[in-house]
């Protein structure tokens, strides 16, 4: 964060939100791409969101970012925990899968 801009914020991007562990143990990647190109720019994916709400207000050309409540690993390890179930012949859904019903016009 610099100082002399009294308007700026920190992002800050947990390791969880852009290191992936590969296929073998123990070895991780980067999900954080700079683009060499000028011209191009660089990208802040889904990944870096996470954790996030934010609003993009293209007339003011302004971007905003506010702490999240969302427990979005919560959340797919539940839909995970779901398939499985299903997969076994469960009927019981988790609790991500109810909240998701109760959210739903269905």
């Amino acid at each position: 964060v610099y100082v002399g801009l009294p308007n700026n914020v920190l992002f800050a991007i947990p390791p969880t939100h852009y290191m992936q562990e590969g296929a073998k143990l123990g070895v991780y990647a980067s999900r954080i791409y700079f683009d060499t190109d000028d011209d191009m720019g660089s990208v802040l994916g889904s990944n870096s969101k996470m954790g996030y709400d934010i609003l993009f207000n293209m007339d003011a050309a302004r971007i905003g970012f506010a702490v999240s409540d969302c427990d979005y690993l919560k959340v797919v390890k539940a839909a995970e925990a779901d398939t499985a179930k299903e997969a076994a012949g469960a009927d019981e859904p988790s609790i991500g899968a109810a909240a998701s019903a109760e959210g739903s016009d269905a």
